[in-house]
């Protein structure tokens, strides 16, 4: 039994199709989102029984450990395809159903050799810089005894890898640009950029209000110089993810300002609101029992630190000052961050550990938050 023919008019114009869906893909989607228009391509206009995508998770001496990360197979033939296992492989292809996974990761290109029943017949590899998270391999399987598979199908497959490549490797390098490494928050310059299109939007709908917020980790100097940078590290990385997920979709974005300090931007909300909020975020990280590692960067079993946070809270509004010096849109963003910041100096003057609403009278007693201490 032979595959069924494809046509290869048809193909060129999925293939057209495919340059403007990955042009178009959501600037948010994951990698593994790339692929799903690629493996429908191999499954129903390439006419193979199963297309499946792996990720290659390591490669420890002479074997390959491959993801599968997402398959189609409607007829539920490769029972062996299932996606989040694990795949070992041995790189002299003892296991012939997988020969052409390791062809193509040994020789960074598309392999198609004929593998009757249970194995890929075409397999291309994607390059993804290790330090990224590594290739990826997909492409597809027709279960039977010959795969007869065109050289223009061979060359759609090699086209495919190369636009998952190019693109893969511009959201890497876009990502690096907006991202902190570290915390996985905006940068310094993506937020100050987030923060300036707020201000912009403040500008033309008057009505409207925002609240930036600075945040500082208390006594963060004498974290690194009593357990080291590494535990440094893994508190910040810790700090990161606190106020990822505190954040509101669609209405507040965090980013690392620089050093052990945080900007945070909460979008149609007043000041007392904000701080609400931002309380309950303090309040979480002084709750929160940090692993505690060695200088090694090794995990010590039933070690925990405390740490805490100060911050300082601004309303960003656009219409005239109310009386208690909320700020101008027009103003320059330096300035309203600048609000922000006296605000957090009014927190770490006052103790730290709490939360402190800008006004002009800065050091009215009503417009400071304080928990209590908690020690490292």
């Amino acid at each position: 039994m032979k595959k069924n023919e494809s046509d290869a008019k048809i193909i060129l114009n999925r293939l057209g199709k495919l340059s403007g869906f990955l042009n178009n893909l959501d600037a948010d989607a994951s990698n593994d989102d790339c692929f799903n228009y690629p493996l429908e391509i191999i499954q129903k206009t390439m006419m193979f029984d199963v297309s499946v995508l792996y990720k290659v998770s390591n490669l420890i001496e002479d074997r390959l450990i491959l993801e599968v990360v997402k398959v189609l197979d409607p007829k539920d033939l490769r029972m062996d395809l299932r996606e989040n296992r694990k795949l070992r492989l041995f790189l002299d292809a003892r296991d012939k159903r997988y020969v052409n996974e390791v062809n193509a990761f040994l020789n960074k290109n598309v392999s198609c050799l004929n593998v009757p029943g249970m194995g890929c017949d075409v397999i291309g590899y994607v390059f993804f810089p290790k330090e990224c998270g590594g290739a990826y391999l997909f492409g597809g399987d027709f279960f039977g005894k010959e795969s007869s598979v065109k050289d223009f199908e061979v060359s759609t497959v090699e086209i495919m890898c190369n636009f998952l490549s190019t693109l893969l490797l511009k959201t890497q390098f876009k990502h690096q640009a907006e991202y902190d490494a570290l915390t996985g928050l905006y940068n310094s310059r993506k937020i100050k950029e987030e923060l300036g299109r707020v201000l912009k939007r403040l500008e033309r709908k008057p009505v409207l209000s925002a609240s930036i917020v600075m945040g500082d980790i208390d006594f963060f100097k004498k974290i690194n110089d009593t357990y080291g940078h590494i535990q440094g590290d893994l508190v910040l990385k810790e700090v990161g993810k606190i106020l990822t997920l505190s954040m509101r979709e669609y209405f507040d974005t965090a980013g690392r300002y620089g050093g052990e300090e945080f900007l945070l931007i909460l979008d149609e909300i007043e000041g007392d609101h904000t701080v609400q909020i931002v309380e309950r975020i303090r309040k979480k990280i002084a709750a929160t029992r940090f692993a505690q590692v060695n200088r090694s960067g090794k995990i010590i079993e039933n070690q925990f630190i405390n740490i805490t946070m100060s911050f300082g809270v601004a309303q960003l509004n656009s219409g005239e000052s109310n009386g208690g010096g909320m700020a101008s849109a027009f103003e320059t963003l330096t300035e309203h961050i600048g609000r922000a910041d006296t605000a957090l100096y009014t927190s770490k003057e006052n103790g730290r550990n709490q939360t402190t609403l800008y006004k002009e009278k800065i050091k009215d007693a009503d417009i400071s938050h304080r928990g209590d201490q908690y020690p490292l």
